[in-house]
């Protein structure tokens, strides 16, 4: 994903703004499974004061969630997340519904025969559209954007393909395009994206109680322990 930010603490690789959507990252903890999903609900924290980082994750009442990440010794607000959190047995997920987001043809396919795909994406204030890539059948992943393109060399994707315009973060699918050999392979969008951007952090209880909790952070879990109900 884009945007990635490097932390000094032991827990790198924070992403900014946007957690994998539906993702559980491997943990070695076992979780424990909840049968009433009721003792989810208070705040709970975890800090390493060395390094001045604090991490709180609020489940309320009413399902709605914060997720919030402070650093240094003026404890600036790093990250701040707010939604709502389901539970999944034995999975909890704090995440957020954005409003709707559009992705509309500007104007007719051509051919540019220097390339073998064009995909151009912009902002209705014409500004590049950031976080979105492209992907086909036998691509080798999704490739991003950058600075609003995407252009593959002659001959790619090979053959006719199915090529797939979507939302990084969620793997939404925006817009799909049909490639031929010899056909429009040259394509401009104009991008109308959602309020917010979606996320998904994933978390565990590590006891039927849920005075634990393991959290996604970036690449890493922490341990937060319940503060208060």
């Amino acid at each position: 994903m884009k945007r990635m930010i490097r932390m000094t603490c032991p827990l790198l690789f924070l992403v900014a703004g946007a957690g994998t959507a539906g993702a559980q990252l491997p943990s070695n903890s076992r979780p424990a499974f909840i049968a009433d999903e009721r003792v989810l609900i208070g705040k709970y924290h975890y800090e390493e004061t060395s390094d001045d980082f604090k991490m709180d994750v609020h489940l309320n009442a009413d399902h709605t969630a914060l997720y919030r990440i402070t650093t240094g010794k003026d404890q600036a607000e790093f990250i701040r997340l707010t939604g709502f959190w389901t539970l999944d047995n034995p999975h909890i997920h704090i995440h957020n519904k954005p409003g709707p987001v559009r992705l509309v043809a500007a104007g007719a396919p051509t051919r540019d025969p220097s390339v073998g795909l064009s995909v151009t994406a912009m902002n209705a204030d014409g500004s590049p559209a950031e976080g979105l890539g492209v992907t086909w059948a036998d691509a080798n992943g999704l490739y991003m954007l950058s600075d609003g393109r995407h252009t593959t060399r002659s001959g790619e994707p090979a053959g006719a393909a199915v090529v797939e315009i979507v939302r990084a973060s969620d793997r939404k699918i925006l817009q799909t395009v049909n490639v031929r050999p010899g056909g429009p392979n040259s394509f401009r969008f104009t991008y109308h994206p959602s309020d917010q951007e979606p996320f998904d952090l994933a978390a565990i209880a590590l006891d039927p109680r849920a005075d634990t909790i393991e959290v996604e952070v970036g690449t890493a879990q922490a341990k937060l322990k319940r503060v208060s109900k």
